[in-house]
């Protein structure tokens, strides 16, 4: 990744920005329902999982049955249908295998932000072999060839259809991370993504990306 972006490079962002798709208004909502109800499950993890809500919401979950209730954030799975909790929940909530709940909603993903703008644009980098197995923010564990992002806001599982303003190269990626944490920058790249738009050997290019999802 480059360090530092020149006075040129930015006159030239400006001018290509100038010729970019002008951002509409409009906004996108991230999938986090203020009341759902299912039935939980136990699983033996250490968090709990489900494929229906935002990832890293907050939750309390109430048994229907014995009115007992836990407070707890969720993660992003896809083999999990509904909502699974950790195994060590079963003495309190009860039921041998789940139980019928009711399931409100206390904060929407990690940081409340329920709402995607309709595009987002700036610098963009790239990161991959240092961080390559490490857990991302999401929980998710950073592959570097995947199509994947960071950004310090945008609601985990947003798509972004990305496009490299030097070149015309586009990638669609899933935001499962936080970052980047240097000024200047807006946007950070798996290895995989960076390569696919032409932008290793510079480090940092331009871009412009369309919210094609907000958060799952």
């Amino acid at each position: 990744m480059k360090g530092y972006v020149p006075g040129l490079a930015t006159a030239l962002f400006l001018f290509l920005l100038s010729c970019a798709p002008v951002p509409r208004k409009e906004t996108l909502r991230a999938k986090c329902p203020n009341e759902i109800k299912t039935v939980v499950r136990y699983c033996p993890t250490r968090h709990a999982y489900s494929d229906t809500i935002q990832p890293m919401s907050k939750l309390k979950v109430i048994s229907l049955k014995t009115g007992r209730s836990i407070t707890i954030a969720v993660r992003r799975s896809e083999n999990v249908k509904g909502l699974c909790i950790p195994l060590k929940y079963r003495r309190l909530m009860g039921g041998d295998r789940g139980f019928k709940a009711r399931v409100i909603l206390l904060r929407c993903g990690e940081n409340g932000v329920g709402k995607c703008p309709r595009y987002i644009k700036g610098w963009a980098s790239w990161y991959g072999k240092e961080f390559h197995g490490r857990k991302t923010a999401s929980g998710r564990r950073f592959n570097m060839y995947d199509y994947v992002a960071a950004h310090r806001t945008l609601p985990f599982g947003t798509i972004l259809l990305v496009k490299n303003l030097r070149n015309g190269r586009e990638v669609r990626v899933e935001v499962v991370d936080r970052g980047p944490f240097v000024r200047g920058r807006d946007l950070d790249l798996s290895y995989g993504a960076a390569k696919k738009l032409g932008m290793l050997g510079e480090g940092i290019i331009p871009f412009i990306a369309r919210v094609v999802r907000c958060g799952h």
